[in-house]
């Protein structure tokens, strides 16, 4: 599978998870379905990482996106703006990135401990989605690359022991199309995935209001 295609699978993931998640809320197969996106777009940031050619803009549109992301993110899934109480998975990609630029640039590995460590708190202390688990998946997908078995059974203890929701356990299956990634980049729809997750949790509360307003029961 090219990037193109797990950015794709990721979105649908995604879109399905959300749809359910506020929706469509006895649908457990949806949220079942959405655990996929989160370890396929942690996988992507590693990559992106690995192959970036300029990592503070990566760094800037990941942050940017996470700030305007905020405002539909809070109304879908809260009600109202601003929620303190849970931020977007921007933030958690953003955090894994400066993770791994942090503990890259580090040449003591008691100061990668500690970056590591540091930023894992401060995705657990903003309640970033995933939060320091999402982190430290970013994480092993760069540094166990070259070993799969090892890369595999990190991402199941992460998914079925770190994460809290016992759905997230279905994540494990998102290490089958990781595992067909032929390194390939495909089609480049960068605005358009970077775009998609602000406009369809607007699409997707613009829906959610229809329902209440209509008095449809989910």
């Amino acid at each position: 599978m090219t990037v193109f295609a797990l950015k794709l699978l990721a979105v649908l993931s995604m879109f399905v998870d959300h749809l359910g998640a506020e929706i469509f809320v006895h649908e457990l197969w949806m949220r079942h379905f959405g655990r996929l996106a989160f370890p396929i777009y942690a996988f992507l940031i590693s990559e992106g990482f690995r192959h970036t050619r300029n990592l503070r803009a990566y760094l800037s549109r990941l942050f940017v996106f996470a700030i305007v992301s905020e405002v539909p993110f809070d109304l879908y899934f809260s009600g109202y703006f601003p929620d303190f109480g849970h931020q977007n998975v921007y933030f958690t990609l953003f955090l894994g990135l400066f993770a791994l630029y942090v503990i890259v640039e580090s040449n003591s590995g008691f100061l990668k401990a500690v970056a590591l460590v540091g930023i894992c708190l401060i995705a657990q202390g903003f309640h970033t989605d995933y939060r320091y688990p999402g982190v430290l998946l970013i994480v092993c997908f760069y540094y166990l690359k070259e070993f799969e078995l090892l890369k595999c059974l990190s991402a199941i203890c992460i998914n079925i022991r770190l994460f809290p929701a016992y759905v997230q356990a279905t994540g494990c299956l998102a290490l089958l199309p990781i595992y067909l990634y032929n390194g390939k980049k495909g089609p480049k729809w960068r605005f358009f995935f970077y775009a998609f997750y602000p406009l369809h949790l607007i699409l997707l509360y613009g829906i959610k209001q229809c329902f209440l307003e209509g008095g449809v029961s989910s």
